[in-house]
């Protein structure tokens, strides 16, 4: 059951943003993610958090943070969570830092708002990211083009904005439990025109390596395959190709680490931030 406030807090007039984050059992990194949010020079957002029942003192954490409307009772895993932050979002755009992921810089709002109002609201704006590895080192990692996503994700999942408009009823599919995000984001994409999306070339997350889809990598590359050729329509001897280069190099990643990097740019190759 959600907390006794719930439709009290999500009863809010539209904001610009809605920030959206998941979160359970990891208090410390929730706050490493609402420090980077309250930070942020852009006010003009609403902060959603959607507990899963923590039983780590989140929940009174939240109780006791003016920022957070949230709720907290358990879900069917992340993405079952995602949809219910997506179902009570208002904002004009949606974006997503779940617990532990932070915004590039204090300036991150201030700086998309500023693209968005000069290109008449776009239905999608993603940038590039800062990957974090397990020793704390950033790594500066460039978007790809838009029109180059049935490769994979073109950047990382918390480098993008979704206008509310360009979401619509698109949910994330739960069919999917390791990549459901590169359905959401193929099934959005390919609602709109190349008129309709935006690439900025700065920073928007920091986002911290070796989570569920670098574990289950195999995994995810078998859904990847079944999101291509179900969502984005490609023949299944393509798919089929696409899924054994990338097993391939996720093989070669594990005998040659370095590999892992190869995105990345080096750290004196930076876009400015």
């Amino acid at each position: 059951m959600g907390n006794d406030n719930s439709t009290k807090q999500f009863n809010k007039p539209q904001r610009f943003y809605s920030i959206i984050t998941i979160c359970r059992n990891n208090l410390n990194e929730l706050k490493q993610t609402f420090y980077s949010i309250k930070d942020q020079s852009f006010r003009d957002f609403e902060w959603i958090v959607i507990d899963g029942n923590s039983n780590d003192g989140t929940k009174d954490w939240l109780k006791n943070n003016r920022l957070a409307r949230w709720t907290s009772e358990p879900d069917n895993g992340i993405f079952d969570a995602m949809n219910k932050g997506l179902s009570k979002a208002s904002g004009k755009y949606v974006i997503f830092m779940n617990s532990g992921d932070q915004f590039a810089n204090n300036e991150v709002l201030d700086q998309v708002y500023d693209k968005a109002s000069d290109t008449s609201m776009p239905g999608f704006i993603y940038g590039d990211s800062l990957d974090v590895d397990e020793n704390k080192v950033e790594h500066y990692r460039k978007a790809k083009n838009h029109t180059m996503n049935w490769r994979g994700m073109i950047t990382q999942h918390q480098a993008m904005f979704f206008s509310r408009n360009a979401v619509g009823k698109i949910s994330y599919q739960l069919r999917f439990p390791v990549t459901a995000d590169y359905a959401f984001i193929s099934e959005v994409l390919g609602k709109l025109d190349d008129g309709e999306i935006l690439q900025v070339d700065f920073p928007i997350c920091k986002f911290d390596m070796g989570g569920t889809n670098e574990q289950q990598r195999i995994k995810a590359l078998k859904e990847d395959q079944q999101i291509r050729v179900e969502i984005i329509g490609m023949s299944k001897i393509k798919a089929k190709v696409l899924y054994l280069l990338h097993y391939l190099h996720t093989v070669l990643k594990k005998t040659n680490p370095s590999i892992r990097f190869a995105k990345h740019q080096k750290q004196n190759d930076q876009t400015p931030s």
